[in-house]
C-alpha cells in the first residue's frame, strides 16, 4: 500500500488502541475495492476528544473516523449532524467528513451484530435475549434486536438505573418487552437463547468473565463484541457448555462493508 498526498485518511479513534487489527482489516478491504485508502488506530484520551474532532475539521484527506471504547457516547455532541440512526440509538461509531469540513455522525454498530449473527446462521425471531452492558454499543445493538423480532430483552449493567433507562426507551421506540435487572438480581440463563456481551469485559487487559454463566444451556448462542482475543474468556466457557458462539469479528466485518457505504456510497443511509 502506498500512502501519498492524494490517499484518504481514515482513524479508528479510542483508548487504547495498541491492541488494534481491525486497521489491517478495514485497509484489505478498502484495497481491494480499489480505494486509495489508509487506515490507522488514533489513541485519544476523553479530554482530547472535542480537540480531535475540531481538527478533523479542518484536515480534507482525512475522509473519517470510527469511533470506539469509549467515545461513542460523548461523540454525539460533537458532530454537526446525526443520521435516523445515529439519533436513534444516541451513540457514533462512525464520523464522515464532508467536503465543507462539517462532520456527520452514523451508528451501524447494530446492523454490523445483526449481519454478524445472520451470516451464524442465528435466526432472532422470538428469541430470548440476555444483554451484558447498555453503552454505546450496547444501546446500538439492543435497539436493532428489539427491532428483529425478539421476544424479549434482559438487560445487565453496572448502572442499573442507566440499564432502566434504556429499557424504557427501548420498550416505547418498538413495543419489544425489555427488562432491566436490578443490581442485586441474576438472569436466567436457563431461559436465554441469546447471551450478549457488549461490554469491553474480557478484551485484552481486561481479560474476565462478564457475568456469572451458571444454568446457561447448549440451546444458548453466545455473541461477544470483544474483537481480540478471538476466543473471549466468557467464548470458551460457552464453547465448552456446549454453545453457538458468535465471535466479535463477526460483527466487525460486516460493518467495514457499510462502513463503506457510508464513506464512499450516496448521501446518508440514514
Amino acid at each position: 500500500m502506498q500512502i501519498t498526498g492524494e490517499t484518504d485518511l481514515f482513524f479508528i479513534v479510542g483508548a487504547p488502541v495498541r491492541h488494534f487489527r481491525a486497521p489491517i482489516m478495514f485497509n484489505d478491504y478498502f484495497a481491494a475495492k480499489g480505494h486509495d485508502f489508509s487506515c490507522a488506530g488514533l489513541h485519544v484520551l476523553p479530554a482530547d476528544l472535542a480537540a480531535t474532532f475540531d481538527l478533523v475539521r479542518k484536515v480534507d484527506n482525512i475522509k473519517g473516523l470510527c469511533i470506539t471504547i469509549p467515545h461513542k457516547i460523548d461523540a454525539v455532541p460533537l458532530v454537526d449532524r446525526l443520521t435516523e440512526a445515529g439519533k436513534r440509538v444516541g451513540s457514533v461509531n462512525f464520523v464522515r467528513r464532508e467536503p465543507d469540513g462539517s462532520l456527520t455522525g452514523h451508528n451501524i454498530d447494530g446492523q454490523g451484530f445483526m449481519r454478524g449473527l445472520a451470516n451464524n446462521g442465528f435466526d432472532p425471531q422470538g428469541a430470548d435475549v440476555v444483554q451484558v452492558g447498555v453503552g454505546g454499543v450496547g444501546r446500538a445493538i439492543a435497539f436493532s434486536l428489539a427491532s428483529s423480532g425478539v421476544a424479549r430483552i434482559t438487560l445487565i449493567n453496572r448502572d442499573a438505573e442507566r440499564a432502566r433507562r434504556l429499557a424504557e426507551e427501548i420498550e416505547a421506540a418498538t413495543g419489544t418487552r425489555v427488562v432491566a435487572l436490578k443490581a442485586d438480581e441474576r438472569p436466567d440463563l436457563g431461559r436465554a437463547t441469546l447471551l450478549v456481551n457488549a461490554t469491553s469485559v474480557g478484551m485484552v487487559g481486561n481479560i474476565a468473565l462478564p457475568l456469572e454463566l451458571s444454568g446457561l444451556t447448549p440451546a444458548c448462542t453466545v455473541a461477544d463484541v470483544v474483537l481480540k482475543p478471538d476466543e473471549t474468556e466468557l467464548l470458551a466457557a460457552a464453547r465448552a457448555l456446549g454453545c453457538a458462539c458468535v465471535p466479535g469479528t463477526a460483527m466487525l466485518k460486516p460493518q467495514i462493508e457499510l462502513c463503506e457505504e457510508f464513506l464512499y456510497g450516496e448521501a446518508s443511509p440514514g
